[in-house]
């Protein structure tokens, strides 16, 4: 093919408005902590909206089974990136090595703990000895359970543990057959949106206001991917930090996106995720250094208080846990 045929066709193509990142859009696949919420949309919305499309991506969300699941796929690379809570990153790479390093914080805050009826008289953490709480087998709230018990000096031995499902949690919780869930705080407009129509009142304790301070939910991703396929890595956190941004300016258009491929999702009750999910994820640091940002002072107050809390076999060193290399600069800074 001559020149201008080459320049022929490059002119056609642009014109149908095939860029060379559309013609060869690389596949990758996001694994999220859990069953897909309002706390979720960001990403979603990204798809909508073409930013992992632009990215020159071809990206497949799924839902996840818990932090510790999704935590193994990405670490046996079943999946490219995943969505974890940061406690369960460092418990696995401590007790386990699993092979994953965080490439992004969503959460400057976790957001792990119980959601519980205020009419069974719970109103601090030591109340709940004596009461029978709903959890899943397994799943950060799970993992980090123990360290919660031990900073507050309660006696798991008096607690009732029901193990079920998590998409159970709501009914077991509203008929009273127990006292509260662990479930993460995000959850929250959720379950008070069901428990109103039975007149009944629920609240949000979290393990990070009661003794575990902790980054949250982070993206993650096998250290031989960020080797191989850096600029893979650095496209997908930008499109989905400008994912979670755009989303938090604008809800009700990332909830109705959302929507288009989870149509059981309840609208209002996924908004209610989405704002409180908001509260961790904009904060000054944030407004300052970007969605996303992290820090050495950060990750190793969180590190320490995973590790003395779950009595984790070695503290892992920082750089081991996360990397700020790919990180879009400028930063993507929440909508004012």
């Amino acid at each position: 093919m001559n020149g201008k045929r080459i320049m022929a066709v490059a002119a056609l193509f642009a014109a149908l408005g095939f860029t060379a990142a559309a013609r060869a859009a690389d596949d990758v696949t996001y694994t999220l902590d859990w069953v897909v919420n309002g706390a979720h949309a960001g990403y979603f919305i990204a798809l909508d909206k073409g930013y992992y499309r632009d990215a020159g991506l071809n990206v497949t969300i799924s839902r996840g089974f818990g932090s510790g699941d999704t935590i193994k796929r990405v670490g046996s690379n079943v999946t490219t990136f995943g969505l974890a809570d940061t406690g369960a990153i460092v418990a696995a790479r401590a007790n386990e090595d699993v092979p994953v390093r965080i490439i992004a914080m969503v959460y400057q805050k976790a957001t792990l703990g119980l959601i519980y009826l205020k009419e069974s008289g719970i109103t601090k953490p030591k109340d709940i000895e004596g009461r029978a709480i709903g959890r899943s087998a397994s799943g950060a709230s799970v993992n980090m359970f123990p360290g919660f018990l031990k900073a507050n000096n309660i006696d798991r031995g008096k607690i009732r543990e029901v193990v079920v499902d998590g998409s159970t949690f709501l009914p077991l919780l509203l008929s009273r057959r127990v006292d509260a869930v662990l479930e993460q705080s995000v959850q929250l407009s959720h379950f008070q949106a069901a428990a109103s129509k039975q007149n009944l009142k629920v609240a949000a304790m979290r393990y990070s206001d009661y003794g575990l301070t902790a980054y949250g939910n982070a993206i993650i991703a096998n250290p031989q991917t960020l080797k191989d396929k850096p600029d893979v890595v650095r496209r997908f956190v930008a499109a989905s930090l400008k994912g979670v941004a755009y989303a938090i300016a604008h809800p009700d258009e990332a909830i109705a996106a959302m929507r288009k491929t989870n149509p059981e999702i309840d609208a209002a009750g996924a908004k209610g995720e989405l704002m409180d999910s908001a509260t961790v994820t904009v904060t000054p640091e944030t407004r300052k250094s970007g969605i996303g940002t992290m820090d050495d002072k950060g990750m190793t107050a969180t590190r320490d208080v995973v590790t003395s809390a779950l009595s984790l076999k070695r503290s892992v060193p920082v750089d081991e846990l996360y990397t700020t290399t790919f990180l879009p600069k400028p930063p993507v800074l929440p909508a004012k």
